[in-house]
């Protein structure tokens, strides 16, 4: 009896020092089953490590714990069972998409859940699609997008579940995807599929397991863990860089978001037997708040827009004559250093979308008219306009609705909606339209439409972006004002000037303009009196009476050749009840030769100055 305490493991007995036993055991060291013989404590018998109780501190460390935890090697369930999961609805997906195996009515629901299983910016802030974050987990592009997946879930989920057990894995399972959801909402456009943000999490997870628990992991499982697992993570992310669809927002999000849970969780097996129901209860209320926590990300993003979408930025859309303040999640990415106002075009217009998946988008454009549709009024309005939209609904229709209120003074509301081939109304276009002289503004949105017939959350943003719209010079007449301020004593550059700024509605500078050239004597001095003359001619209600004889008269008798400046003259002498004179020019031109065509226009408005016919409706020339 007179022997110290002795050991036995393996069937080796040898002696050991108390206090160093107690530090190996509570680094966990020596297994808990292995044989302990001191007198005081067991007399002249060997007893299990786990019978002593002078040893239960040191056997609840929690490296001791986690030592004896791995020592039984327990199935991992838990990561078994979700990674079964996943094969089975890749697997039925796999088979939905490439074989006629159900009936046809069924396949096309299953496709349709397969695609909605998609998550990101625009399901979960938009298209409440709560359940999106997880449902993504379950689909996958094809078979090399699912086969790769479940071999890093079945690889790391098992190592994981083996160090933490399974409320710990489901804790990391729950904010691997919690941190790739959050990272793909706030980092980019494209919605997401597929279970390789979680399996990053889990590789994370198993990095960080190393970190953490160090030497308190077995000696012939360590391997697996901390830097055992960089090369198999530098395999993954170098051949995620060659994917053209790869979402390495998703991925980055999953492998931290993984990574700090496995910091920070703490898992039942490491808490000693008596307070493991307290731990493990804790833990799936941490699982399933973070399982739950990315179906709160749209409802928080909806009521701070800016946090999904971005910080609004003032551009101008030099093609159409506008600025608008469109969300930076919406304008495309930087080019050659300059940023761009736009990424796509819609029947010829600017566009504003998401993401190409949808196909709600806004859009800015601008129409030059004939002066004939501009007598008449907006010409795109009802059916011309369902017309122009037709290609939204091939087989359906699109008919006129309740317009929204104008979005500003001179503004004309419209409103369509897009029905499908069975008359069901799938989306919602809104337009306004300004009208300046021949150019017609044309701003508006399209939005699809919920089952209960409420517009898209999308029409808000819309909404504000219209609100944010302000009209400049047409294009035309932007570039004739460039054009002019450089050279503004050139009677060429003049013209351009007022020809523009006529066929913008601001007829009286154009006036202006003309007359400048007009009176300057120079070679242009012609061209620019009949097309002065013509801007009279058009709209007589604007311009006064000359004194007897009129400016132009004159310059008729000395251009007999000038078809348009004599008929312009007649006309507006006609207009303005001078029909003394309008016959007189008419007569003048009439008796060179037969009657032409020009002739008999200004016979019926000499005739109906002098109250013999109706006034026929004036050309308007190009």
């Amino acid at each position: 009896m007179g022997e110290g305490p002795l050991i036995r493991m393996a069937d080796e007995t040898t002696p050991v020092d108390l206090e160093q036993l107690d530090d190996q055991l509570r680094q966990g060291l020596i297994p808990g089953d292995a044989l302990l013989r001191h007198g005081p404590w067991t007399g002249d018998k060997f007893l299990p490590l786990t019978e002593i109780p002078q040893l239960a501190d040191a056997l609840a460390a929690p490296d001791a714990l986690l030592a004896a935890f791995m020592r039984r090697r327990p199935f991992p369930v838990v990561s078994t069972a979700l990674t079964a999961i996943i094969a089975v609805v890749g697997g039925l997906q796999l088979v939905v998409e490439n074989a006629r195996v159900f009936p046809d009515a069924l396949s096309a629901q299953l496709a349709r859940l397969f695609m909605e299983g998609r998550t990101g910016l625009e399901p979960l802030m938009f298209d409440g699609a709560w359940w999106s974050p997880w449902a993504s987990q379950l689909v996958h592009g094809g078979p090399i997008h699912l086969l790769p997946n479940l071999a890093v879930l079945g690889y790391s989920g098992f190592r994981v579940e083996r160090a933490l057990g399974g409320g710990g894995y489901a804790v990391i399972a729950a904010a691997s995807v919690a941190g790739a959801c959050l990272a793909v909402v706030l980092g980019q456009n494209e919605a997401v599929i597929g279970s390789s943000m979680l399996g990053f999490g889990l590789l994370g997870a198993l990095i960080a397991i190393g970190f953490r628990l160090g030497d308190g992991l077995p000696a012939d499982q360590r391997r697996y863990y901390g830097f055992g697992n960089l090369l198999l993570f530098a395999l993954l992310f170098i051949s995620s860089l060659q994917g053209a669809n790869t979402s390495h927002f998703a991925h980055l999000g999953g492998l931290v978001g993984g990574a700090i849970a496995a910091l920070l969780v703490q898992a039942p097996i490491l808490s000693p037997p008596g307070r493991r129901p307290e731990a493990r209860r804790r833990a799936l209320l941490w699982a399933a708040a973070l399982a739950v926590a990315p179906s709160l990300y749209g409802p928080a993003l909806r009521r701070v827009p800016s946090l999904g979408l971005w910080p609004a930025q003032t551009v101008t859309v030099s093609e159409v004559g506008v600025t608008l303040d469109v969300p930076g999640r919406l304008l495309p990415e930087r080019t050659g250093g300059e940023a761009r106002a736009y990424a796509s075009t819609t029947f010829g217009m600017p566009a504003w979308a998401l993401s190409d998946v949808g196909r709600d988008f806004v859009f800015v454009g601008i129409q030059r008219l004939e002066w004939s549709e501009v007598i008449a009024g907006d010409p795109l309005v009802g059916e011309a306009l369902a017309e122009r939209w037709r290609a939204l609904s091939p087989g359906g229709t699109l008919v006129p609705t309740a317009s929204p209120p104008p979005k500003g003074p001179g503004w004309t509301p419209h409103a369509l909606d897009v029905l499908d081939a069975e008359g069901v109304v799938r989306y919602r276009l809104v337009e306004h339209h300004l009208l300046r002289g021949r150019f017609l503004s044309r701003v508006g949105y399209l939005v699809s439409v919920e089952e209960d017939g409420a517009l898209n959350p999308r029409h808000e943003v819309f909404e504000r972006m219209l609100l944010s719209v302000k009209v400049g010079d047409p294009p035309a007449l932007a570039e004739a004002r460039a054009s002019h301020a450089e050279l503004p004593s050139s009677p060429t550059r003049q013209l351009a000037l007022a020809d523009a700024l006529a066929d913008c509605g601001d007829l009286q500078q154009a006036d202006a303009l003309y007359a400048l050239v007009v009176s300057g004597g120079s070679p242009s001095a012609d061209d620019a009196a009949e097309r002065r003359l013509r801007l009279w001619a058009d709209r007589p209600e604007l311009f006064d009476d000359p004194e007897d004889p009129a400016w132009f008269e004159r310059r008729m008798e000395e251009r007999p050749e000038n078809r348009a400046l004599q008929e312009a003259g007649v006309r507006f002498l006609a207009a303005k009840g001078r029909c003394a004179a309008a016959r007189f020019h008419h007569e003048r031109n009439a008796v060179e030769g037969p009657l032409s065509a020009s002739a008999l226009r200004t016979a019926a408005w000499v005739l109906a100055c002098e109250g013999s016919a109706p006034s026929p409706a004036a050309p308007r020339p190009e």
